[in-house]
């Protein structure tokens, strides 16, 4: 359960050329400007909250383990993002983010991590910012800017922008400092997002966010069904979320501490 660590981050948290993988129907979407497909991502990049909790049943499996627990997560926006993991009706781990540092308790091994956010980089080769796990968690668009541009990628079976053109990707390859690719696929009714894909040139990473399902809550499509893919240079990685009993804009409680007998993890 150790390597557990890593779906709490992935969860809290929070990331081939510019082309995406294809929906499993090879069907030609109805024709679209990129302006059209940039004023949706706008839309759905709005859409936010005060407050956030969901129940998610979680499924995860890499190369030496599958497991299934559940996940409580509360949020309250731009202050604290909170995650509750429990196997078998047990709380295994707890963990704590804020914008400048993570608490992880580990209720089984009674011990603490308590770091700042550079650990993240450190731990899982790729930088995530406390607004990129909020955006995740929420299934808006991760490290989207309304300020900077975006290109379409010609692909008939997908509405997709990325962050980057086909001949920049290529420069990227060859700089000492790679930059993070991100691709964001809209739904055909251009109401959500289908899919996003962030890749990191720099760690030869790749995370695949695929929503399988939405559900609408007070007017919001917020995800149901999530499949996550994280390709390493070592191994791939999927966990399955399964979104229950959100609330949005609720007066949520955080309950975190970190009881005195606990020692350091090592």
């Amino acid at each position: 359960m150790r390597s557990l660590n890593f779906v709490i981050v992935l969860i809290m948290s929070v990331l081939v050329s510019c082309a995406t993988r294809r929906p499993n129907e090879l069907v030609k979407l109805p024709k679209t400007t990129t302006i059209q497909l940039r004023q949706a991502l706008d839309s759905i990049a709005g859409i936010t909250f005060d407050s956030f909790y969901a129940k998610i049943a979680t499924k995860y499996k890499d190369s030496s383990q599958n497991v299934s627990f559940k996940t409580s997560i509360r949020m309250k926006k731009d202050s604290v993002v909170n995650s509750l993991i429990t196997y078998g009706r047990i709380p295994v781990y707890n963990s704590l983010l804020t914008k400048d540092s993570i608490i992880l308790v580990d209720k089984r091994e009674k011990c603490v991590v308590s770091e700042s956010l550079s650990y993240l980089k450190k731990k899982f080769a790729i930088d995530i910012a406390f607004k990129n796990v909020e955006e995740m968690i929420f299934g808006g668009p991760v490290a989207f800017d309304k300020d900077e541009k975006y290109f379409r990628v010609n692909d008939p079976f997908s509405y997709t922008l990325c962050s980057h053109r086909k001949r920049e990707i290529k420069k990227n390859e060859r700089k000492e400092q790679r930059e993070i690719l991100n691709y964001y696929s809209l739904s055909e009714d251009l109401k959500s997002l289908r899919r996003q894909k962030i890749e990191s040139p720099e760690d030869s990473t790749v995370i695949f966010i695929d929503y399988n399902s939405r559900q609408l809550i007070e007017g919001i499509l917020m995800p149901k069904i999530v499949e996550v893919t994280i390709i390493t240079p070592k191994q791939e990685i999927k966990v399955l979320l399964d979104y229950k009993k959100i609330r949005i804009n609720e007066n949520e409680t955080i309950h975190f501490v970190v009881p005195e007998s606990y020692e350091e993890c090592k």
